[in-house]
């Protein structure tokens, strides 16, 4: 009998120590109480449900439950102090959001989709409780790495993105080109700076230029690439830098720049193609570009051919016809709709001389059977 008795001891301390037991009672005591568990791949069920259940109350897990609540537990989470943000202004997904204590601005941003185009980052302003305003320049964190830039956010703040104030565009020999919000950068010297720096093939003592529009017409600025003439010239909303690069220093440049930093061009057409047709290699239709002339427009068609008889035409999208001439070449405003017609020969010169040469033998042939008759 002393055997039985310590074989019942053993499974009762495995059946009381090994595998606990949750009770079904309404004691409400720790982990009797019935708590619903999620698996990582979305089952659910509930402790005390599962595994070898007996019919008094009270369950065992077995070695899969465990294998399954292991994986419950290291799964992440957003557990511990959580926040709800408000984001507002030029992002993509406007709203509000629940965060964590770890959680930083940029973070935040990302989970609304990110700046617009057109929003600020060096101009964001974080609200607390209507009493505490800070302007946050997340490029600076962005570049630089300023985490103070990058601030913590407390519960019910309000981050505000603003639209963009003051936008220029560096390119050229330069570390970072791209267009760039004004924010501190008053002069050339501070840009370059933002822009990092200049980059190995920049042209030592070429002037920098600065592309910039005075009453609606392009002035393009020189400016001495030392470091007090750049500090003495003042930046614009709008301005191009260029920056030369020794390989192409000595090529001439028109400067045309297809867009205006931080601008929008929009065309109010229903048809925004011209059509080239006749005597060009390749006629067709091609997209309309606000700062293409005549020349530029046939060149994108290949040119004129031999065939061409060197008059041309422009019909406008309302059927209008007006003659072209060559010195309209440069100053004639092509319209989005509008048909360049190249007038052409039908026939090459060079066909006409087969052409005369065949009537000419007929004609003698004609002339001897005539004799010979």
């Amino acid at each position: 009998m002393k055997y039985l008795y310590r074989v019942l001891s053993v499974l009762i301390i495995v059946q009381f120590v090994v595998y606990p037991v949750y009770s079904y009672g309404d004691d409400n005591q720790g982990l009797n109480k019935q708590q619903n568990m999620q698996t990582s791949s979305g089952m659910s069920f509930r402790v005390g449900e599962t595994g070898s259940a007996n019919r008094l109350g009270s369950s065992i897990l077995n070695e899969q439950d465990y294998a399954v609540k292991g994986m419950m537990m290291t799964e992440p989470t957003m557990s511990g102090l959580t926040y709800q943000v408000h984001v507002l202004g030029e992002v993509k997904n406007p709203g509000t959001y629940r965060i964590t204590a770890s959680d930083r601005l940029s973070e935040i941003l990302m989970r609304a989709g990110g700046v617009d185009e057109q929003g600020s980052e060096r101009n964001i302003e974080v609200r607390r409780k209507g009493e505490y305003e800070q302007k946050i320049d997340l490029l600076s964190f962005q570049l630089f790495g300023n985490l103070k830039d990058n601030p913590y956010l407390l519960d019910n703040d309000i981050v505000y993105v603003p639209l963009k104030k003051g936008v220029i565009k560096v390119v050229g020999a330069v570390m970072r080109p791209r267009e760039y919000e004004l924010n501190v950068e008053q002069n050339l010297n501070e840009v370059i700076k933002l822009a990092g720096g200049f980059s190995v093939g920049a042209a030592k003592g070429s002037p920098i230029r600065a592309v910039r529009f005075i009453d609606g017409k392009k002035s393009v600025l020189d400016i001495s690439d030392n470091e007090a003439d750049m500090m003495a010239f003042n930046v614009q909303n709008g301005d191009v830098i260029f920056v030369p690069h020794m390989i192409t220093e000595k090529n001439n440049f028109d400067y045309n720049i297809p867009k205006l930093p931080g601008d929008n061009i929009f065309y109010p057409s229903y048809e925004d193609r011209v059509f080239i047709l006749g005597g060009v290699a390749s006629p067709g239709a091609y997209p309309f570009n606000p700062y293409y002339n005549l020349s530029q427009y046939l060149s994108l068609a290949g040119g004129t051919t031999k065939m061409a008889t060197g008059k041309m035409s422009l019909v406008s999208a309302d059927g209008k016809k007006k003659r072209l001439h060559k010195r309209d070449m440069n100053n004639i405003t092509i319209n989005p709709g509008d048909t360049i017609d190249v007038d052409w020969r039908r026939i090459p010169p060079e066909s006409w001389i087969g052409i005369f040469s065949g009537l000419s033998t007929l004609a003698l042939t004609s002339l001897a059977l005539s004799r010979t008759w």
